[in-house]
């Protein structure tokens, strides 16, 4: 069950955002990008967000700059003190601004790495927002002219609340899927048939755990119902690469106990039970969340029907437990001492 749609803000007048931080910490070194020929669009997320909450939110801002060439944008931005990160594709930080040129991006082989960048500051913005994942990531806002620039229908996909692949581009990363994943348990929101058919076709084995934790940590961070996301990723099939995870859902409960089905079906209401104990303390809200998620995961190798009994059980499941999960949270992150802390 996803929440419903609901109406979105309108934009604000371009003189609200403008003056509003850090757009006007950096409003001069923009001004001087338009009056060099340039046209600076707020991209991606920050977007989605206006108009969801109406005001720009606190953290990094997405900038992308058309209709100015690399080496003039480059010399006004150093010149403004910021650096730059992405030379081969024009990316540069200023503060809290990632300030970039639209891009063309060719596969040119397997993995996150396996592309051909180049920076074109004439690229269309329709043709430059089809590399984005989602429609409601796909859109683009002038601050000056009030424009809101929507070939993809993220508009239409965001009030109705639906996640849905901008273009045929979402299959060169595989990571998207767990972006979806992230994206369906913060914002509540149902996913595209479309895009899950899509998504199972995707291999996620060549990614690299430092990818997969990004996204699993914004999840158990900020998921209001995690259930929506780990459910997508059942539906999309995506849960065979998480084999400690898949295996729950093939375990039956004792019905008298657990009314609610399989150790999965449990797990599931136990994350959104969790996501209501967080406190807004990384160092205590990922324990719990993590430790939720694989309380049950021993139940896979202990369970079956006691006949004295009559009915499932589960004997020594805890400690059990303790090596599935060391195995699903080692493929996930490189932090230790985490993963120490839940499978103690």
């Amino acid at each position: 069950m996803t929440g419903p749609p609901f109406e979105l803000h309108p934009l604000p007048e371009g003189e609200r955002i403008l003056g509003a931080p850090p757009l006007a910490d950096h409003r001069p070194v923009l001004e001087e990008i338009r009056k060099a020929g340039g046209r600076p669009l707020l991209v991606g997320g920050v977007v989605r967000d206006l108009l969801m909450e109406g005001k720009l939110q606190e953290g990094d801002l997405d900038l992308e700059v058309h209709g100015l060439a690399p080496k003039r944008l480059r010399a006004i931005l150093l010149a403004a003190g910021g650096h730059e990160y992405g030379k081969s594709f024009a990316v540069f930080g200023l503060g809290p601004l990632e300030i970039a040129l639209p891009r063309r991006e060719r596969k040119t082989g397997p993995g996150h790495k396996g592309f051909a960048i180049e920076a074109d500051p004439d690229l269309p913005f329709p043709e430059a927002s089809a590399r984005r994942d989602v429609t409601i990531n796909s859109m683009g806002f002038d601050p000056w002219t009030g424009e809101l620039l929507d070939p993809h229908g993220g508009r239409v996909d965001l009030a109705a609340g639906i996640l849905r692949h901008t273009s045929h581009r979402f299959s060169e990363d595989p990571l998207r899927v767990l972006r979806v994943m992230q994206f369906a348990a913060r914002f509540c929101f149902a996913v595209a048939p479309s895009t899950i058919t899509l998504c199972r076709t995707l291999d996620l084995s060549e990614l690299p755990k430092e990818r997969f934790w990004g996204e699993w940590k914004k999840l158990l961070l900020l998921g209001r119902r995690p259930s929506l996301g780990l459910r997508f990723l059942e539906r999309c099939g995506a849960l065979r690469f998480f084999p400690e995870l898949e295996v729950l859902t093939r375990v039956p409960q004792d019905p008298g106990w657990h009314p609610e089905g399989t150790v999965w079906e449990h797990t599931l209401l136990c994350m959104d039970a969790a996501a209501e104990l967080r406190t807004g303390r990384e160092e205590f809200d990922l324990p719990l969340m993590l430790g939720v998620l694989c309380h049950d995961m021993g139940k896979a190798a202990t369970t079956f029907f006691d006949e004295d009994r009559g009915r499932m059980v589960s004997p020594r499941h805890e400690p059990e437990g303790v090596g599935p999960a060391l195995s699903f949270l080692e493929r996930l992150t490189n932090e230790t001492k985490l993963v120490e802390t839940v499978s103690v």
